[in-house]
C-alpha cells in the first residue's frame, strides 16, 4: 500500500534525505520518496510518498522520525490533504 503524507520541517535536500533514512528504518516500510518532484520548494509542508507492507499509524511513523535525538522534534508528519 502507498500513502502520501505531509512533513513539516524539511528545509533542504539534506533534511529530505534524513527524513527518508529515518522512515526507511521501519520494518514495514518498503520505499520512501521525498524527491524534488514531491518537494516543491514553495510548498510547506513537503510531501513524502511512503510504500508499506501494511498500514502504519502516523504516531508510529513520527516515532521513527524522532529516533535520532539530534533531530527529535524537528520534523512532523501528518496525512496529506489532497
Amino acid at each position: 500500500m502507498t500513502q502520501t503524507y505531509s512533513i513539516t520541517g524539511i528545509m533542504c535536500k539534506g533534511c529530505a534525505s534524513h527524513v527518508k533514512e529515518q522512515i526507511e528504518k521501519h520494518p514495514d516500510v518498503t520505499l520512501v520518496d521525498v524527491s524534488p518532484t514531491t518537494m516543491n520548494i514553495l510548498r510547506k509542508p513537503k510531501e513524502a510518498v511512503i510504500s508499506m507492507n501494511q498500514h502504519i499509524p502516523i504516531a508510529e511513523l513520527q516515532l521513527f522520525l524522532d529516533k535520532d535525538s539530534e533531530y527529535s522534534g524537528r520534523y512532523s508528519i501528518s496525512q496529506a490533504n489532497h
